[in-house]
């Protein structure tokens, strides 16, 4: 279930940004445990932005969700 990738995802340690991708393929990057939410019933999530404001989702329109993966070093 799509919610409880979403859980696991903020309570790995350490924490990475997690990438939400909806079937619409807009894509999100939560980029803190503070910018989002899961409901009790995991049907839905809130995300929010650095100003606060919020985007509700229905779990059922996200299509992908994946921990961001680190930028790898550039070689100069």
């Amino acid at each position: 279930m799509i919610a409880d990738d979403i859980k696991d995802l903020m309570h790995s340690e350490p924490f990475r940004p997690i990438r939400i991708v909806l079937d619409s393929e807009r894509t999100f990057v939560v980029t803190h445990t503070d910018y989002i939410a899961v409901s009790p019933d995991r049907q839905s999530l809130v995300l929010y932005d650095e100003q606060a404001h919020a985007r509700f989702l229905n779990t059922q329109q996200i299509k992908l969700v994946e921990p961001v993966q680190p930028a790898s070093p550039s070689s100069t």
